[in-house]
């Protein structure tokens, strides 16, 4: 049988540590963001490939919607399913599946959108040719802007 991450190839495996328990004894809502970052940096800097450090690439986050679906607990394991669904003209969204606990439920449903962004002039570039051929060759699947996942609700950039 499917399961709801059997499309996300990339997978990014965390355990909740004490410091991120809230007083209602679960993961506090704001670090589930903090583990979908160490996800997103984890696939970027693996599929990308790049020469170049992390704090190099020219990358803003531009959005981040989270669903929760069910609470995580201290010392659980927290496995993050990571996809590109989508490649615009500037920027690119990413997708999250968050699932938890030796019953691997899901924990939360997540969506991004980086944009390629030049520091110093303070704009949006455009995506590299070299990321949209690495991330369609990772993803087994074209990503451009009309191509994108049905699941996808980000309009194009």
């Amino acid at each position: 049988m499917a399961t709801v991450t059997d499309d996300f190839r990339h997978r990014t495996t965390l355990r909740a540590r004490f410091r991120d328990i809230d007083a209602f004894g679960h993961v506090n809502n704001a670090v589930f963001s903090s583990y979908v970052e160490q996800a997103r940096i984890t696939y970027l800097l693996e599929v990308l490939r790049s020469d170049q450090p992390f704090a190099r690439l020219p990358l803003i986050l531009a959005r981040i919607a989270i669903d929760f679906r069910s609470p995580i607990m201290f010392g659980e394991e927290v496995t993050v399913h990571s996809r590109v669904g989508r490649i615009g003209r500037t920027s690119f969204g990413m997708e999250h599946r968050m699932t938890a606990g030796p019953d691997e439920r899901l924990a939360a449903e997540v969506s991004s959108v980086l944009v390629c962004f030049d520091y110093a002039t303070g704009r949006p570039i455009p995506v590299p040719e070299e990321w949209r051929d690495r991330l369609s060759e990772y993803e087994c699947r074209p990503l451009d802007a009309g191509a994108r996942l049905a699941t996808t609700g980000a309009v194009p950039a």
